[in-house]
């Protein structure tokens, strides 16, 4: 293995500043907040598919669940399955449902729902969920780019900063239109590098048959220990709240112009997640047989993914691999920023601190909530990187389990319950995160006690560690659901609220697509015009040092240039001549 060449930073570089470029170009059709935090509602349902699906992963993925594929093989792509039954209960029932809330924000109908004051509540404590989680995607991306480096002054600390910073960088330029396209760019890019490493990669270790035949007993099973099918079914539940109700994904949904198109975005999302999985965790399954010596280094199977791509790919290619784990994670990253940025601007300042507030003071303050939120991620990541004995898929496991129902199931309920009231919601939050938070302490307590058992018999580590985990998040679900149901019928109901709760479920009973009033120029001409220009530009980089480098690399920088020249050709040209976008814009926008 060897560390970054030269000429691979030229390529980082390169897609740096085509990424800058994109941003730079949308950011010139905000003209409004809404313009800013969501698209102008006006997006097409497969552009928002793509884009959803780049958000649901980033470098998590090739460094997490790549652990996981190097140590147990294909349990892993088991375990990213559990998105399918999600996308499919979205798809029937929620995402439609979801578009016809008429928000700008995830929580911009609690208000309306519930009311002001637990508006605020859910404003505050799903925001500490979201920090946790996207600090994982920092740290490890940080993780990917440090072992990429090779460098000593180049800390794990110094990484998490640098990425953070990026991160922030590229989200207040162009807002969501700039998310959302960028994403499809940065969706061929990944997949680029991709289709270029699983050969590779299969190859160094001589072929698909030897592949099978050296791995190790077991390897290619659907559950492995220490997950078995009760982990998924518990994997798959948390999954279907915490993705139904991820205020990032449902950004998604409200994006588009139609209800039925947002369903197609969930199906969409859930044919992605069937096949990304296989060409995502090929090379980390690989690697078991082609680096075995990782398994004996401290945390050497979380850089399984990156130590792969240093075995196996060529100089240029291994820049756009390191580009790729940035685009995973500036794509989810740039959406939970622009959310979160959102619900502190349109949720918490536009409602609390300055309801007069006019547009131009709106998109200064989300820019500025951008950059407050970005910096919290920084310090929740450098945490995160002190805490001992966990890998980052029992953080994230644990963060999702002990917070997700509580902050997650009143805001699905209040999509079709009529009876649930804002007590019990404020119930089953409370009781929820009280419940989640103690059986987190408890099972930290009880590791540290039964350390040494934990080290020694398996089956007891299974169950203080996975299994906990598993039955953890049964108890606060049912916690949360049945503090809500008893917050809702124990004492009165104020008139105003009955009110307030009938006149939104008779709206929610209206399709938004029945009240759509007449298209409305936005002036934005096709998404596609700046990314073929994108496409062309970071493809004609590779041509030079392709052949500059000769031999073998050659041709494979060569045919990865011109592959994506070709295609951004083909969408500039078919796109450079269409008029701007006429979009509908939907009645009574919150």
């Amino acid at each position: 293995m060897q560390a970054l060449h030269p000429l691979d930073y030229v390529v980082v570089l390169a897609y740096f500043a085509i990424v800058v470029f994109v941003g730079v170009y949308f950011g010139k059709f905000i003209r409004q907040a809404k313009d800013y935090f969501a698209a102008g509602s006006s997006v097409p349902w497969w552009l928002a598919g793509v884009s959803l699906w780049m958000a649901s992963f980033s470098a998590l993925t090739f460094v997490v669940y790549s652990q996981l594929a190097y140590r147990y093989g294909f349990v892993a792509i088991t375990l990213n399955w559990v998105v399918i039954p999600a996308m499919i209960a979205a798809a029937m029932f929620l995402a439609g449902r979801w578009r016809r809330t008429r928000i700008m924000t995830p929580l911009g109908f609690i208000q309306e729902r519930y009311n002001k004051n637990l508006q605020q509540v859910f404003v505050w404590t799903g925001i500490p969920l979201r920090m946790v989680d996207n600090s994982l995607r920092v740290l490890s991306t940080a993780v990917f780019l440090a072992v990429a480096v090779g460098q000593s002054w180049f800390t794990l600390e110094l990484c998490i900063v640098v990425v953070g910073v990026i991160m922030v960088l590229y989200t207040l330029l162009g807002g969501q239109w700039a998310v959302l396209v960028t994403d499809f760019f940065q969706a061929i890019i990944l997949l680029t590098g991709i289709i270029i490493l699983i050969p590779l990669s299969l190859a160094a270790v001589g072929g698909m048959g030897e592949f099978v035949a050296k791995a190790p007993d077991g390897f290619f099973r659907l559950f492995a220990p220490s997950y078995g099918p009760f982990d998924w079914v518990m994997f798959a539940v948390m999954i279907a709240v915490s993705y139904n109700a991820s205020w990032g994904l449902v950004q998604k949904y409200n994006c588009v112009e139609t209800e039925k198109d947002a369903s197609k975005v969930a199906i969409t999302m859930g044919v992605l997640s069937f096949i990304g999985p296989f060409l995502f965790l090929i090379p980390a399954m690989v690697g078991r047989v082609l680096l075995p010596e990782l398994m004996d280094k401290p945390n050497g199977t979380a850089e399984a993914y990156v130590a792969v791509c240093l075995k196996v790919l060529p100089v240029g290619v291994m820049g756009l691999m390191v580009a790729g784990m940035f685009s995973a994670t500036l794509s989810t990253l740039g959406n939970d920023y622009n959310v979160l940025s959102g619900i502190l601007t349109k949720d918490f300042y536009a409602r609390v601190i300055n309801p007069d507030a006019d547009e131009s003071r709106l998109l200064m303050w989300g820019k500025i909530n951008t950059a407050l939120v970005g910096g919290l991620t920084i310090l929740f990541a450098v945490g995160i990187n002190q805490i001992r004995g966990f890998n980052l898929w029992d953080i994230m496991v644990k963060a999702f389990g002990a917070l997700g129902p509580a902050i997650m199931l009143p805001l699905i309920a209040g999509l079709f319950i009529r009876r649930v009231n804002s007590r019990g919601a404020l119930a089953g939050i409370v009781a929820g995160m009280i419940s989640g938070t103690s059986l987190v302490i408890l099972n930290t307590v009880l590791l540290g006690v039964y350390s040494e058992r934990v080290a020694s018999d398996p089956g007891f580590a299974y169950w203080l560690k996975q299994g906990f985990n598993s039955i953890s998040i049964i108890v606060n679900i049912s916690v949360t659901l049945a503090a809500m149901w008893i917050g809702s019928v124990t004492g009165k109901v104020s008139e105003e609220e009955r009110n307030r709760v009938e006149a939104f479920m008779a709206r929610m009973d209206v399709s938004s697509d029945a009240v759509t009033a007449a298209p409305a120029a936005t002036g934005q001409a096709s998404p596609f015009l700046a990314v073929g220009i994108a496409l062309v530009i970071f493809g004609a980089v590779f041509l030079p040092i392709g052949l500059f480098i000769g031999g073998r690399s050659m041709i494979i920088d060569l045919i990865a240039g011109l592959s994506m020249m070709l295609l951004g050709s083909v969408l500039w040209i078919t796109n450079r001549s269409q008029r701007p976008r006429e979009a509908p814009a939907p009645v009574s926008e919150r």
